[in-house]
């Protein structure tokens, strides 16, 4: 077994039952050994070491770190059997608690609880997946700002649940506000009302923004004087009256054209349905954020940043196993998970 000291003989025990033909190695389950070669501390360094960079390297920084060389496919299968392990182990207690109807315990408590969710893509061999993120922070007032990723290839249904329990798990049910923001995507605020139906809906400014100025685009001729004129007063009354403010001024200005009329029945759709998560100068007034920019980089450092290099064509089952390894990290929750013994499950 190669450890952090080089490489050392073991003997122990093996058990074989006759009668069901399988047999056993207590010393592998209980010291976290597993059905590898390297020591536990071993594989939680490179696994470390791999949820950041290629498996290849992970092989190379391990090497110059410790003078060892651990060939990149070694790393790649231990990395992902301990991600695996953890996925199983997280499934299955959603579960349990959704079959209980009982939420996980708080580990932390807020006032003031932010929930956020989106989607990124993988390649995969199949071609690229969407690689749908959440993320739940709140500002703690010694600590600052915190927060917490979790990651997954599913469907819309267990994302959700999957988001659920991480903000149980960081104060969703103790907190006086919970805060719910997204873009225009349906299956953001289908989740947010199944899981989330107390939180303050608001559409990310920024995106609302977007549209607000394809229209004006469109309207004006891209980038003319007039469509940044148009832009910034709707964006004006969008910042001070909000979604309904913004429909009356959208009405008018429709009424009064000849031409532009589909432009404009978009933008005008887009608002209404999003109109009550467009109340931006009470969100002001609270003092909520009102953009997605921390979803947005949950998705570039949980997925983007590892599983999009060059050449990089993933099966779904180990992009699960290694975004889930790589939020443990971001987490800070990786001693505990090595604690857990994944290689020996």
């Amino acid at each position: 077994m190669l450890t952090r000291v080089g490489g050392v003989c073991l003997q122990r025990a093996y058990y074989y039952c006759s009668s069901c033909h399988t047999g056993q190695l207590p010393f592998d389950r209980e010291s976290g050994l597993g059905r590898g070669q390297l020591s536990e501390a071993v594989a939680s360094a490179v696994s470390l070491l791999a949820v950041h960079d290629s498996f290849e390297e992970a092989s190379r920084a391990y090497e110059a770190l410790m003078g060892v060389r651990i060939d990149d496919n070694v790393i790649a299968s231990v990395t992902e059997l301990a991600g695996q392990t953890v996925v199983e182990r997280e499934d299955q207690s959603i579960a349990a608690c959704r079959e209980d109807r009982q939420p996980p315990a708080s580990e932390t408590t807020t006032d003031r609880l932010y929930v956020s969710m989106d989607g990124t893509t993988a390649p995969t061999l199949d071609g690229w997946r969407e690689v749908k993120c959440g993320a739940v922070y709140w500002d703690d007032p010694i600590e600052g700002h915190q927060a917490q990723y979790v990651g997954r290839i599913e469907g819309c249904e267990f994302s959700g649940q999957r988001l659920w329990y991480l903000a149980c798990r960081h104060g969703l049910r103790q907190a006086k506000e919970v805060i719910v923001i997204g873009d225009g995507a349906e299956w953001v605020w289908n989740q947010s009302r199944l899981h989330f139906g107390r939180a303050t809906e608001i559409l990310d400014w920024f995106h609302a923004s977007e549209h607000v100025w394809a229209c004006a685009n469109e309207l004006y001729g891209q980038g003319s004087k007039k469509a940044k004129r148009w832009a910034s007063r709707m964006l004006k009354t969008m910042r001070y009256q909000g979604g309904k403010g913004m429909l009356k001024g959208l009405r008018r200005s429709r009424r009064s054209r000849t031409t532009g009329h589909d432009a404009l029945d978009s933008l005008i759709g887009y608002v209404c349905t999003h109109q009550e998560r467009m109340d931006y100068p009470a969100y002001r007034r609270r003092g909520l954020d009102i953009g997605s920019g921390p979803i947005e980089a949950t998705c570039k450092r949980l997925v983007n940043r590892r599983f999009k290099g060059a050449g990089m064509h993933w099966r779904p089952e180990n992009i699960n196993a290694v975004v889930t390894l790589r939020a443990a990290w971001l987490n800070h929750q990786w001693d505990p998970l090595w604690q857990a013994h994944p290689l020996a499950a």
